[in-house]
């Protein structure tokens, strides 16, 4: 018996880590469960970028989604798409940082969409805080 769930354990294990397809994700978008959507948003982020096909998605998630560990992920995918049609949801996340979180993860998404469009070097170190309390920024928020 012992056995049995042994293997049982590691399939279950081996399930979970296996990497959702793009085509998955984006289904995964539309989720009722924000944690789903959340893992769905992250795994279209890859060192590749984001598919295309995937931005109009997160867009829309994006726009209607109210849990803001899912919004967050989402905002941070369309940063790594570099595409323009992210960028005005990108500046206006970034201006409206309520929280030291939400400040993190509008500088996050914001540099990401500054290194697909050739901004600045992937490599640039950004001060800590890096956007906000520079000129056209908020405060940073402690």
């Amino acid at each position: 018996m012992r056995t049995l769930s042994a293997l049982t354990l590691a399939s279950l294990l081996t399930v979970s880590c296996t990497p959702m397809t793009a085509t998955t994700a984006i289904g995964n978008l539309g989720s009722p469960d924000p944690g789903v959507r959340q893992k769905a948003a992250d795994s279209l982020r890859t060192d590749a970028g984001v598919p295309a096909d995937a931005v109009e998605p997160l867009i829309a998630a994006y726009q209607r989604d109210t849990d803001p560990h899912a919004k967050a992920a989402e905002l941070i995918a369309l940063g790594r798409s570099g595409s323009p049609a992210a960028k005005p949801l990108i500046d206006a996340y970034v201006q409206g940082a309520k929280n030291r979180d939400e400040q993190r993860w509008g500088g996050r998404a914001l540099k990401y969409w500054m290194i697909e469009n050739k901004q600045i070097a992937p490599d640039y170190k950004f001060p800590d805080g890096w956007p906000y309390g520079t000129p056209g920024y908020p405060a940073i928020i402690p």
